[in-house]
């Protein structure tokens, strides 16, 4: 299913979802980093993601080796 934009369109339009809510960013938690990078994401360490979300990473069976990135973009 790679490569049809479905994923190009998702983002797109929960980004417009959330300008239009006035959050100041948004985050992800990926394993295809290049694709967020052309949204304007940027890498960030786990630890700075809200604590529900890392509270959530620490209890998955793949911490801590999970080699999912965390990913955030500033709207403001």
């Amino acid at each position: 299913m790679r490569g049809l934009g479905i994923g190009r369109a998702l983002v797109e339009h929960l980004l417009e979802d959330a300008r239009r809510l006035g959050l100041d960013r948004v985050f992800a938690l990926t394993y295809i980093e290049d694709f967020f990078e052309q949204f304007g994401f940027h890498r960030v360490p786990k630890e700075s993601l809200p604590h529900k979300i890392w509270r959530d990473c620490i209890h998955c069976p793949k911490f801590p080796e999970c080699d999912e990135v965390a990913m955030i973009l500033e709207l403001k």
